[in-house]
């Protein structure tokens, strides 16, 4: 038999999705990319907004033509929004032929075995008791060959009320050590040199007397040149927490810490379980011992309740702390969660400016905030050679995550895969632009 898989959404649909293709193959399912040579089609779906349901819709509306004509194919819609939307999916998607939950991917051999001899099988499948780390060791990457993510831990134990992750994806459970470090040791074999470590609230990691600062020390002691962390939730977190990480020269000078706003009445209708002291208080001391640091965040405007003095707090805010990079999120009302019972509910056309506002602001921000790089010498993965669009290689350094931030734009002689030292001519608001510095004893062409 054959699969073809669709990844929707953020990296951890991702990992999913690779950990799955590895399941199939020990199975005896090959991985096609021709969905029409397909007799399994899989479709790994976000359920993070609205726009990712009608994103869905729309793939496996496409991918059902290929079954006409054929009592064989079979469409699987796995990742977040099987659990997230509930029992009506059935009836909302009738072309698809099974629902299978996050994480429940362990449980594709029995189902190929079911379709071989034609065996009943329910269409919504749950995830019971299967392995939702199958397959992570020594999974097929579905990134470049030089980047990949590992996940570390699933599910959440926070109870924010706008988010739904622990609805979708459980209580978290943090994935053995020992595990981890061989896949980390397998990658690094294969030629990956820089991973990002996963989870939703990461330094809560623990697998026994591990923690994730432990865990991150085996990882470092592989000999992966990057390691690279998401995500760093505020919520307890102090300095001492990230000075053992950064200990270590192999781990990026980055945290993506989503601090979602900063009036501290509406972090606490949202149950962040901190307030804008412990942020500012956070982000000085952060900074204050790691001046290089590079900090992606994320906030909510629009949130139930907020005020015209909230809003303008939050742009206040954000002046003053400026993020070197930001995602500004409308709030929308997410299915399972307790936000939308709240009083206060804003106009949608109203959230959409205010996100639009800080949008902009944010511009600037990032535009302030890459120049400070201008002159500077980086050290740059390459990620792209050059083409007949972009006469330039493309790469990032230590503070661009994979397919999240900018790039660094470089001439001069680079390979896809490997470090380039590049001196930065230019700064753009996302973007840099750079010249690779000649080997010591090599002439400039």
């Amino acid at each position: 038999m054959k699969a073809y898989i669709v990844t929707l959404g953020c990296p951890k649909n991702l990992v999913d999705s690779e950990a799955t293709a590895s399941v199939l193959r020990k199975s005896g399912c090959d991985v096609t990319g021709d969905p029409s040579a397909a007799d399994v089609l899989l479709v790994g779906a976000c359920s993070f907004l609205e726009s990712s349901w009608r994103e869905t819709v729309d793939e496996t509306k496409k991918l059902a033509r290929f079954k006409r004509g054929s009592k064989r194919k079979r469409l699987v819609l796995m990742g977040c929004l099987p659990k997230h939307r509930g029992g009506n999916l059935e009836s909302e998607l009738p072309w698809v032929d099974h629902f299978l939950p996050t994480g429940a991917h362990a449980r594709l051999p029995e189902m190929l075995a079911a379709w071989k001899d034609e065996l009943p099988l329910a269409r919504t499948l749950v995830l019971g008791d299967a392995d939702r780390f199958a397959g992570f060791e020594a999974r097929d990457l579905l990134t470049a060959p030089h980047t990949a993510y590992v996940k570390v831990a699933e599910g959440c134990n926070r109870k924010c009320t706008f988010c739904a992750i622990p609805l979708i994806r459980g209580r978290q459970v943090s994935r053995p050590a020992d595990s981890i470090v061989r896949e980390v040791d397998g990658l690094v074999a294969r030629g990956v040199r820089e991973v990002t470590l996963l989870a939703q609230d990461i330094v809560t990691y623990r697998d026994g007397s591990t923690r994730f600062a432990d865990l991150v020390g085996r990882i470092a002691a592989t000999g992966v040149e990057w390691v690279r962390i998401f995500y760093v939730h505020p919520a307890g977190l102090e300095l001492r927490h990230i000075e053992p990480l950064f200990a270590h020269p192999a781990v990026c000078r980055y945290l993506e810490m989503p601090v979602q706003h900063s009036s501290s009445r509406v972090l606490e209708r949202m149950q962040r379980g901190y307030d804008r002291a412990h942020v500012e208080a956070l982000l000085a001391s952060v900074r204050g011992a790691f001046p290089d640091v590079v900090i992606r965040s994320e906030v909510i405007v629009g949130f139930p309740g907020e005020t015209d003095a909230e809003f303008e707090e939050l742009k206040r805010f954000l002046g003053d702390f400026a993020f070197d990079s930001l995602g500004v999120f409308p709030y929308s009302p997410e299915p399972g969660t307790r936000a939308p019972a709240l009083d206060g509910q804003l106009d949608p056309e109203l959230i959409r400016e205010r996100a639009s506002e800080v949008t902009g602001l944010q511009e600037a921000l990032s535009f302030a905030a890459r120049s400070r790089f201008a002159g500077t010498e980086l050290r740059v993965l390459i990620d792209r050679a050059p083409d007949a669009d972009e006469p330039a290689s493309a790469g990032r350094f230590y503070g661009q995550a994979p397919d999240i931030d900018g790039e660094v734009f470089v001439t001069g002689d680079a390979r896809v895969g490997e470090f380039a030292d590049v001196r930065i001519t230019e700064t753009d608001v996302f973007d840099l632009c750079g010249e690779v510095i000649p080997a010591l004893g090599t002439k400039e062409q």
